[in-house]
C-alpha cells in the first residue's frame, strides 16, 4: 500500500521533476533548507525568545541557526547514499539531531536561562525538527529508491573489460536495482565467443574500436572500465579514447580492497591516486584532542573511586603489580606503553604467554580478571593514555605488538589503521568485533571497521561510538 502509493506520488509533474536532480543538486538543496525550515519552526514555536548575557542580548533563534548550519555538514547526512546503507543515515541524523539538542541545552544551562524556555514549545520543536529530518533525507531517499528500482533516475553505463570483471561488476548492479544503474554496453579487452557471453548483460560489441564507434553514436552517463593493458602502446590508445569523450570515466580496478577509499590527489602536475591515507584535516585533529582532554578530565574524577576499588581487588586477588604496561603501536606505528589493570597471573614466561590471545576458561586470567575482562573494565586506566596524548577515547584498537607482526603479513592495508591515534573504544568494538580472533577472517572483519573509521570519521561518529559503548560494556566475545 505505502509503495503504490509511492510510486504515483512520483509520477506527478513536480516530483517527477525534482527526482531527475543527481544526488550533487539534492543535497545542495538540503544544505539550505534544513538549516533553514529547522530554524523557522523555532521561530514560530517561541518567536520572543531572548538570548541575555552581561554583554549582549539576541533572539534566541540565532544560535538555532548557528549550531545547525555548523553541526549538520560535519555529521555526514550530506553524502552520497545511492550505495549505502539507510539505516546508518538515520543513525547519523539521530546522533546529530541529539548534538544540536545537547548543545542547545548546554548553552541554556550556561546562560542559566533554562526556565524561561517553555516545554511544550521546545519538546514540540526537538520532535518536529527530528520528523522533518527524517521525511526529507529517509523517506526522500526511499522515494529515489522506489524510483529508481522502476527505472527512473537511472544512470547508464558501458563497461570496458574482460568477462570474469563485467559479470561480477553487472551482479553488483543485479543485487541492487534500487542504485539505478543500467548497462547498456559492453566491449572487451579480449575476444568474446558465444560461449563467453553473459546473460545479465547486452551482448558484447567488440574492441577498441568498435567502442570508440558505439560512443559516437550513442548518449551514455559514466564509461567504466576495469581493465589497463600493460602494453605502453596500447595504454596510451585507451586513455586518447576514453578522453576523446564528453563522457564520465570512472576506473573500477577488480585488484581494489573495500578498505580502500580512491581519493585522487597530485604530486606537481602527476596526479595520484590515494588508496589509503589518513584525510583528517589540523583542526579537526585539535578539536578531537580537545574533546578527549575535556572528557577524559572529567571523566577520571567521577570514576576516581572505582579506579581505587578496582585496584584494592586486583591487589588482593593475586601476587604482583596493580597495572598492567605492554608495548602497542600507536599513531604511525609508533611505540607506546598501553596501560591495563592486571588480568592474569604473574608466572616465569608471562611474558611468552602474553602472544598468545586470551580464550574461554583461560587458566591464565585471574578470577577478579575475568570479571574486569568480561565487562571491559581492565581498560579503564587507558584514560591515562588519553590524557598523556597517546590515545584517544574513540579509534582503532591497539593490538599486542606480536600481534601486529603477523595480521599485517597477511592482510592487505593492516597498519593503515595506526593513521589514526588508537583507542579505547572503536567502531569495530561496537560493531561486535571484538575479543579473541580464532579465524583471519574475524580480524579481517575488526580492521574493515578500524578503517571505514577513518574514512567516515566525524565528531558525531565519535560521539555515537561512545554512546553505544557504554550499552555494550559487556561482552561474550571477551575473556
Amino acid at each position: 500500500m505505502l509503495t503504490s502509493s509511492i510510486i504515483k506520488l512520483t509520477r506527478s509533474k513536480f516530483l517527477s521533476g525534482f527526482l531527475r536532480l543527481n544526488g550533487r543538486e539534492i543535497t545542495q538543496i538540503q544544505r539550505i533548507l534544513d538549516p533553514t525550515i529547522l530554524t523557522g519552526l523555532y521561530i514560530l514555536l517561541q518567536p520572543s525568545l531572548l538570548w541575555r548575557t552581561p554583554f549582549a542580548s539576541f533572539p534566541s533563534w540565532y544560535l538555532v541557526a548557528f549550531a545547525t548550519f555548523i553541526a549538520l555538514p560535519q555529521s555526514g547526512i550530506y553524502r552520497s547514499y545511492r550505495h549505502r546503507s539507510l539505516t546508518k543515515l538515520l543513525q547519523k541524523i539521530n546522533s546529530s539531531w541529539l548534538l544540536i539538542l545537547s548543545l542547545l541545552l548546554l548553552a541554556a544551562f550556561f546562560n542559566k536561562s533554562t526556565a524561561s524556555f517553555p516545554r511544550i514549545a521546545s519538546t514540540a520543536w526537538a520532535m518536529s525538527g527530528w520528523l522533518w529530518l527524517f521525511t526529507s533525507h529517509i523517506i526522500l531517499r526511499k522515494v529515489l529508491r522506489i524510483h529508481r528500482t522502476n527505472g527512473g533516475n537511472s544512470r547508464t553505463i558501458v563497461y570496458w573489460g574482460t568477462s570474469e570483471a563485467a559479470k561480477a561488476f553487472s551482479q553488483q548492479i543485479a543485487d541492487r536495482p534500487w542504485m539505478g544503474y543500467k548497462i547498456i554496453g559492453w566491449f572487451s579487452p579480449i575476444p568474446v565467443t558465444n560461449k563467453t557471453q553473459i546473460q545479465s548483460l547486452p551482448s558484447c560489441g567488440g574492441g577498441r574500436q568498435e567502442l570508440r564507434d558505439w560512443l559516437r553514436a550513442n548518449k551514455v552517463d559514466w564509461l567504466i572500465f576495469s581493465h589497463i593493458d600493460s602494453n605502453e602502446t596500447e595504454l596510451n590508445q585507451m586513455i586518447s579514447l576514453f578522453g576523446d569523450t564528453s563522457v564520465s570515466v570512472l576506473y573500477a580496478p577488480t585488484w581494489s580492497h573495500p578498505s580502500m577509499h580512491f581519493s585522487v590527489d597530485s604530486v606537481g602536475d602527476q596526479l595520484c591516486v590515494e588508496l589509503w591515507g589518513n584525510d583528517q584535516r589540523w583542526l579537526d585533529r585539535q578539536i578531537k584532542r580537545f574533546v578527549d582532554l575535556t572528557l577524559t578530565s572529567i571523566g577520571v574524577i567521577i570514576i576516581s573511586p572505582l579506579l581505587v576499588c578496582i585496584a584494592i581487588a586486583v591487589k588482593l586477588s593475586s601476587p604482583g603489580p596493580i597495572l598492567y604496561k605492554q608495548d602497542r603501536y600507536g599513531l604511525d606505528g609508533k611505540k607506546f606503553k598501553c596501560i591495563k589493570f592486571r588480568s592474569m597471573y604473574i608466572t616465569q614466561d608471562s611474558e611468552i604467554s602474553t602472544i598468545k590471545q586470551a580464550t574461554a576458561r583461560d587458566p591464565r586470567v585471574t578470577p577478579i580478571g575475568a570479571f574486569l575482562r568480561r565487562w571491559s573494565l581492565d581498560e579503564l586506566p587507558q584514560v591515562f593514555n588519553v590524557l598523556i596524548g597517546d590515545m584517544s577515547l574513540v579509534g582503532p584498537r591497539p593490538h599486542a605488538i606480536e600481534h601486529n607482526e603477523f595480521y599485517r603479513k597477511v592482510i592487505p592495508g593492516y597498519m593503515q589503521r595506526h593513521s589514526f591515534k588508537p583507542g579505547i573504544t572503536g567502531l569495530a568494538q561496537i560493531s561486535g568485533w571484538r575479543g579473541e580472533t580464532p579465524l583471519i577472517s574475524d580480524m579481517e572483519n575488526r580492521i574493515n571497521a578500524d578503517l571505514a573509521y577513518q574514512r567516515d570519521w566525524s565528531l558525531v561518529l565519535d560521539f555515537q561510538i561512545l554512546a553505544k559503548t557504554f550499552f555494550l560494556l559487556r561482552s561474550g566475545n571477551v575473556y
